[in-house]
C-alpha cells in the first residue's frame, strides 16, 4: 500500500494452474545439453513501492506486477554491472599485486562493486552486481552453495578460490556499499558452463536461500532443458521467488532468457514474449553481446561493434543486439523490459564513438544499463583518456535520463536506409513522459559522414511558426529549429546525434516510419513493407524510399495507415480477393481500419496482413490478407507505435 491506495493488480497474470499441470509432467527436463550459451546479465534498480499517476496519457501500458512479487518492480529499466561479457568464468588476477591464489570469484566481485561506487557509477543507478555463471555448486543433498573454487567444466577447473559456502556476508558488503546483489542460475539441471547446479526440481528450496541470503535479483538462462519445458520451468521458479518472498519486504526482481532460445522465425520466439511478461521483470530477447577476443600478441581478433565471423553465429555485435532487440520494442513498458544484453563501455575494443552509440542505442530502446567492462580499472585509472571517456558516457545524465523515462515507452526504429550491418544510417525514436521526446541518428559508415534530417520524417506535424527545442545529448548544447525544417548532422564512424525534443503545444508527432517482416535469422536485416507499385504492396529491401515510411494510428486506436509516396490515399485490404493496395481514403471503411496488435498483428475488417507464402526472407513478396493465426510468424510485423499496443 502506499498513500495514494493499493498496489494495482496485475493485467495479465501468468495462469497458474495450466502450467503446474504442464511442468508437473515434465519430469526429466535436465537430460539435454545445452546446444549454446544464450544467456546475459542484467541488474536493476528495484522500485517497491506502487506507482500511482506514473503514465501520462496514452503512455506505454504497464504489466508491473507478476508472479515473483505482488508488489511492482523495475518500473524503470534496471541497471548495474554483470561480469558475463567481460570476463566469463576466466579467474581474473587482481590488481594490487597480490598473488592470484589468495583472490577470489567473491574478492573480484567484491571489488568489482567498490568500483561501481568509487567511480560514481553507482550514483547514477548501477546498483545491481550480478555474479553470473561458476558461483555456484550443490552438495548431495541437493542444497545450493557458493563454489570453493573459481572454476568451469569448459573452461577448465582451477585452484582460485571462489565464494564462500554461504553469500549471506558476501551479500551483506555490497548492501552495505548501497549496492544491490544478484545470482545467476539456469533453468535447466546444467549451467551453460556445464555446471550440475542448475534449477531444475529445486526451485522452491533455492528460492528460500536467495531469499534468506538477501539476494536481490535472478537471472535464469535456458540451458539444460528443452525448449517444450521451458515454460513450466520459468514458471515454477516465478512463483517459488513469489513464495519465499511473500511475508519480506526485500523482493526479488526475476531476469528470464527463455526469449532469447527461440530465433526470428520460430513462432515459439512470440509465444515466449507473451507468458514471461507474467512472471518476472525484464527477459533476454537475443544472443549474448561479443566482446574483442585478443589474440597472442593481444591484437584485437575481431570486432565487437558488428561481428561477421560464422563460428561467432551465436553472439551479436553491438549493431546486431540493437537489430535483434528493437524489433520487440512494442513489448516494452513499466515492469516489461527487453534486455539488449550488456553494455561494453570500458575495455572491451570498442572506439568511443561506438561506447556513445551504444549507451545512445540502449537507451533510446529503454534497455537496462548493464555494465560489463572491468569496472576497477576504471576507478584506478581515471586520467585514461580512453576510460575517462567511456566514464562520461556512461554516466552521461541526459543519456540516463532518457532511457529511465517513467512513461516507459519502447524506441522504435523509424528508418534503416541500408539493410547493411556497415553502411548507411538509422533513426530511432522514443516518446518521453513529459510529451516531447528523443531521436538518435546512427552512422553506420566506417567513415565520418553528414546528415540532413528533415524534421518530419520523426512523423512531426506542425509549421515554420512551431519552433522546436532540441537538446543534444552528448554536449547539452540547445538549438532550435522549425517543426517543419531541417537538422543537419555530422558523425564520426558508428558514431550518433542523439537529441531530446521540448515538448511544444504546436506540434503533434505520429507514429511514423517503416514497417518491418521478422528477420530471417538473428542479426539479419528485416525486409520492409513497400507501397512504390501501389497497387501491389509487397516487401523490399530497406531504404530511404518515402514508399517504405508509414503513418500509423495511436496505438490502442484504430484507423487508416497512411503512406508517404502517395497523398490522399490509405492502406486497403481487399478481404474478397487477399490483395492489399493503396487506394483513395474513405472515412470510417472497415477495409482501412486498422489496429496494431502487441503480438505483432496488423488488422483490419477481421483479417491480418501476411507476407505471401510465409516468405519474410525474400524481397519482392506480396503483402496478402489472411485469416489471423496465432504466432504465424508471417504475420507478425515490426511497427511504429508510441505506447505499447493492446493485447
Amino acid at each position: 500500500m502506499n498513500g495514494n491506495g493499493p498496489c494495482p493488480a496485475p493485467s495479465a497474470r501468468y495462469r497458474q494452474g495450466e502450467r503446474e499441470r504442464k511442468a508437473r509432467d515434465m519430469q526429466q527436463y535436465g537430460s539435454k545439453v545445452p546446444r549454446h550459451r544464450y544467456g546475459g546479465g542484467l541488474p536493476g534498480i528495484v522500485l517497491l513501492s506502487c506507482a500511482v499517476g506514473l503514465f501520462a496519457p496514452g503512455g506505454a501500458s504497464a504489466d508491473p506486477v507478476a508472479a515473483n512479487t505482488p508488489v511492482p518492480l523495475a518500473l524503470s529499466p534496471p541497471m548495474g554491472f554483470n561480469n558475463w561479457a567481460r570476463f566469463m568464468c576466466v579467474p581474473q588476477t587482481p590488481l594490487d599485486g597480490r598473488s592470484p591464489q589468495k583472490y577470489s570469484f567473491q574478492d573480484f566481485m567484491t571489488d568489482q562493486g567498490r568500483g561501481l561506487v568509487s567511480t560514481g557509477l553507482a550514483r547514477v543507478g548501477y546498483k545491481t552486481v550480478v555474479v553470473d555463471d561458476c558461483w555456484m555448486q550443490r552438495d548431495g543433498d541437493g542444497q545450493l552453495y557458493g563454489a570453493s573454487h573459481w572454476s568451469s567444466p569448459r573452461h577448465g577447473n582451477s585452484t582460485q578460490p571462489g565464494f564462500a559456502r554461504d553469500l549471506t556476508p558476501y551479500v551483506a558488503d555490497l548492501h552495505r556499499m548501497g549496492l544491490l546483489a544478484g545470482v545467476y542460475n539456469t533453468s535447466g539441471a546444467l549451467t551453460c558452463e556445464r555446471v550440475p547446479s542448475g534449477e531444475a526440481g529445486h526451485q522452491n528450496d533455492d528460492a528460500r536461500k536467495f531469499s534468506g541470503w538477501g539476494v536481490d535479483f535472478l537471472k535464469l538462462d535456458n540451458c539444460g532443458a528443452p525448449e517444450t519445458s521451458l515454460e513450466g520451468l520459468f514458471g515454477q521458479m516465478g512463483h517459488a521467488l513469489g513464495a519465499a518472498t511473500a511475508h519480506s519486504d526485500r523482493k526479488i526482481l526475476f531476469d528470464e532468457s527463455a526469449p532469447a532460445e527461440f530465433g526470428p522465425t520460430d513462432p515459439l520466439k512470440y509465444q515466449s514474449m507473451q507468458w514471461v511478461r507474467g512472471l518476472g521483470q525484464m527477459w533476454r530477447v537475443a544472443p549474448d553481446i561479443a566482446t574483442t577476443r585478443l589474440d597472442a600478441q593481444g591484437h584485437p581478433m575481431d570486432d565487437p561493434w558488428v561481428v561477421h565471423d560464422p563460428a561467432r553465429a551465436s553472439l551479436d555485435g553491438v549493431y546486431q543486439a540493437f537489430t535483434d532487440t528493437v524489433a520487440l520494442s512494442r513489448y516494452v513498458g513499466p515492469g516489461n523490459w527487453n534486455d539488449a544484453d550488456q553494455l561494453l563501455p570500458g575495455d572491451n575494443g570498442l572506439t568511443t564513438a561506438e561506447e556513445r552509440s551504444q549507451m545512445g542505442l540502449w537507451s533510446i530502446m529503454g534497455a537496462p544499463l548493464v555494465l560489463s567492462a572491468d569496472v576497477r580499472r576504471m576507478a584506478r585509472a581515471p586520467d585514461d583518456p580512453h576510460l575517462k571517456q567511456s566514464l562520461a558516457i556512461l554516466g552521461n545524465p541526459r543519456a540516463i535520463a532518457i532511457d529511465q523515462d517513467t512513461l516507459g515507452a519502447g524506441g522504435y526504429r523509424i528508418l534503416r536506409d541500408n539493410p547493411s550491418d556497415d553502411a548507411g544510417t538509422d533513426i530511432a525514436l522514443k516518446p518521453l513522459a513529459d510529451g516531447g521526446f528523443a531521436f538518435l541518428v546512427l552512422n553506420k559508415n566506417a567513415q565520418a559522414a553528414t546528415y540532413d534530417l528533415p524534421m518530419s520524417r520523426l512523423g512531426i506535424e506542425g509549421g515554420q511558426q512551431c519552433p522546436l527545442a532540441l537538446t543534444d545529448v552528448w554536449t547539452g548544447k540547445v538549438t532550435h529549429v522549425a517543426a517543419n525544417g531541417t537538422v543537419s548532422l555530422r558523425m564520426e564512424p558508428h558514431d550518433n546525434a542523439m537529441y531530446r525534443v521540448a515538448p511544444a503545444a504546436c506540434m503533434s508527432l505520429k507514429p511514423s516510419g517503416q514497417i518491418t517482416t521478422v528477420q530471417a535469422a538473428f542479426g539479419r536485416p528485416p525486409l520492409c513493407v513497400d507501397a512504390s507499385r501501389g497497387d501491389h504492396v509487397m516487401t523490399a529491401a530497406c531504404s530511404a524510399s518515402p514508399a517504405q515510411q508509414w503513418v500509423l494510428p495511436d496505438t490502442r486506436a484504430e484507423g487508416p495507415i497512411h503512406n508517404a509516396a502517395f497523398a490522399g490515399k490509405c492502406l486497403e485490404l481487399d478481404t474478397e480477393t487477399g490483395q492489399v493496395r493503396m487506394a483513395a481514403c474513405h472515412a470510417g471503411a472497415v477495409t482501412q481500419t486498422f489496429r496494431y496488435h502487441l503480438n505483432g498483428t496488423l488488422s483490419a475488417a477481421g483479417s491480418c496482413l501476411d507476407v505471401a507464402g510465409a516468405a519474410v526472407n525474400f524481397p519482392g513478396e506480396r503483402i496478402m490478407t489472411a485469416k489471423c493465426i496465432a504466432w504465424r510468424v508471417s504475420e507478425i510485423f515490426s511497427a511504429p507505435h508510441h505506447a505499447s499496443p493492446a493485447e
